[in-house]
Formats: C-alpha cells, sequence, structure tokens
C-alpha cells in the first residue's frame, strides 16, 4: 500500500470517532502549538518508511477534538516536526546508555511521548513540565508513572531547577518546539539560570531557522494557529551562546536538511547546496554542556 493511501485511510480513521466522543481543545497561543507536533508524529506513524514511530501520538490524537485538517498541506514542517523529533531521540538515547541513572527533563512537553517512545527508559527518573492547561491535557491522554511525573508550571519558574539539582544525578534538559517562542532576553536568562543553579548537565534543544523570525504569518502550520503566535529567537550562529555565560559549551550542532531523508521540497533541497540559504533557512538541533 503507498503511503499516500495510508495516509488517507488513517485520516478517514480519524474522522470516524464522533466530536461527542473526544476532549474538546480548550489550547490557545504557544500551547496549541503542541497539536501541530502531535499531527506530524501522529501522520508519519502511518507511513511505511517513517522517519520515526510514535504509537502513542497516533492514539491520542484520535481523542481530541480539534481540526487536524487544516495542517494537511503542511509537508514540509510535517517532515520537520519528525525529523528534529528523531534526532533529539537519538540524543537522549545517547545520553542515557552513557548515563544510566540520569535524570532527565522536558520543557514545554505538551502531548509529547518522549518518555514512552524510547521504551520508558529504566533512569532514575523523568519529568515533563509545562504550563497547567497542557499538563491538564495531558494527564487525561498520557498517564504518569513510578518514574514519570508532570510539573504544571512555567519553564520560568526555576524551582524545576532545584527539583534536578536534589537528585545528584546526571541531568539532560529537552527543550523541543518551544524556545522560539519566548524574546531574546528571556531565552538568554533561563539558560543563565541553568548555569547558576546546576553544577552539570546537558541541553538538547531545537534552534528555529534564522530567517524565519518574525514570519510565523508565512509559516505552513503556525497561520493556522492563534494569530498571537509569533516566531521570536533564533541564533545565526549557534556558538554565540558560549558568551552568555562561561559554563556554556557548544558540543554537537545537527543542521536539518542533512537528514531528511528526500522528504524536504526538491526547491529546498537544491537551495540547501548553498551556503548562506543552508545557514540561514535550517533548522538545526543544538546539544550542550553546562559546566
Amino acid at each position: 500500500m503507498r503511503c499516500r493511501e495510508r495516509g488517507n485511510i488513517a485520516q478517514h480513521k480519524l474522522r470516524e470517532m464522533t466530536m461527542e466522543e473526544k476532549i474538546e481543545n480548550q489550547l490557545t497561543d504557544v500551547p496549541e502549538t503542541m497539536l501541530i507536533t502531535l499531527w506530524a508524529k501522529a501522520t508519519e506513524t502511518q507511513r511505511s518508511d517513517a522517519l520515526l514511530r510514535d504509537e502513542k501520538a497516533a492514539e491520542i490524537i484520535q481523542k481530541i477534538a480539534y481540526d487536524f485538517s487544516k495542517f494537511e498541506k503542511a509537508k514540509f514542517s510535517q517532515a520537520g516536526c519528525c525529523i528534529r523529533a528523531s534526532l533529539i531521540d537519538q540524543e537522549v538515547k545517547a545520553f542515557i546508555a552513557a548515563h544510566p541513572n540520569a535524570v532527565a527533563i522536558q520543557l514545554g512537553a505538551g502531548l509529547d511521548a518522549r518518555f514512552q517512545r524510547l521504551g520508558r527508559p529504566t533512569i532514575s527518573h523523568w519529568y515533563d513540565l509545562d504550563l497547567p492547561q497542557a499538563i491538564d491535557l495531558r494527564r487525561k491522554l498520557i498517564e504518569e508513572g513510578e518514574r514519570n511525573t508532570y510539573l504544571a508550571t512555567s519553564l520560568f519558574e526555576y524551582e524545576w531547577l532545584d527539583t534536578l539539582k536534589a537528585e545528584n544525578k546526571p541531568i539532560i534538559i529537552i527543550i523541543e518546539g518551544v524556545l522560539m517562542y519566548f524574546a531574546p532576553e528571556q531565552v538568554k536568562a533561563l539558560f543563565n539560570e541553568i548555569c547558576t543553579r546546576l553544577g552539570n548537565a546537558t541541553v538538547v534543544f531545537d534552534m528555529l531557522a534564522y530567517s524565519l523570525v518574525g514570519h510565523a504569518k508565512k509559516h505552513d502550520t503556525l497561520s493556522k494557529v492563534d494569530d498571537r503566535v509569533e516566531f521570536r529567537w533564533s541564533l545565526l550562529d549557534s556558538k554565540e551562546m558560549e558568551s552568555w555565560n562561561e559554563k556554556i559549551h557548544l558540543e554537537k550542532e545537527y543542521y536539518m536538511s542533512d537528514y531528511d531523508h528526500g522528504r524536504y521540497p526538491t526547491i529546498f533541497r537544491f537551495l540547501y547546496k548553498f551556503r548562506y540559504f543552508y545557514r540561514r533557512f535550517n533548522q538545526r538541533v543544538v546539544r550542550l554542556r553546562i559546566g
């Protein structure tokens, strides 16, 4: 069966469930964007050549009353979300393999089932943090567990850092699809707080394509959600972050077009051959060492 046919069958199944059986969406502003990544992963899971498989996303999407069909033409972002998630999964798995007693926290977790997608790793603990309205929805759809706790708070309320430090274990902080929505001074303050409160940590996050700052209204998926959402932060050179604090060290950077497996539009794959376009129109996944 072709990928497109499988996708159409999956979309039909999603529409079979009546609205009365589903959870009504109450998400607005930035929290609404979690539904984009949920849709992207659920859609990807139906493909025979999937960049990643997320059965939990495929299950969850059927339980939410929301018009996901408005994203159907966003092929670029759909693939991009899955490339990004796959690269971050790879980094997290490598960290856990090296530090089986680690503590992990995912900031702005939304409805991402990374803990489940990675096979519920038997680390010391895994925390998923997001705003109360997001965690309220998450608790209805993804169960907490003995090693997986939800924190209903802002990532800028820094008590979660004290929680991590008290564990006295190797720490990995995961931030996916989040930092792009905050002002530069907020992002810088967050990393400085991490440096101040933690002795050592690894931070894995994504960096928005530099050219997209201020242009959410032209984006293939962001233009379809709450019009208050805007792309506010990116850096052309990730190494600039090392100037923020002496404890920040850039260890690894992935330019996502190098991992698209032919899924990005042909014109973009051609343009990425040029350094100017490659650097300014490419989303990245970044690993920092703090300490």
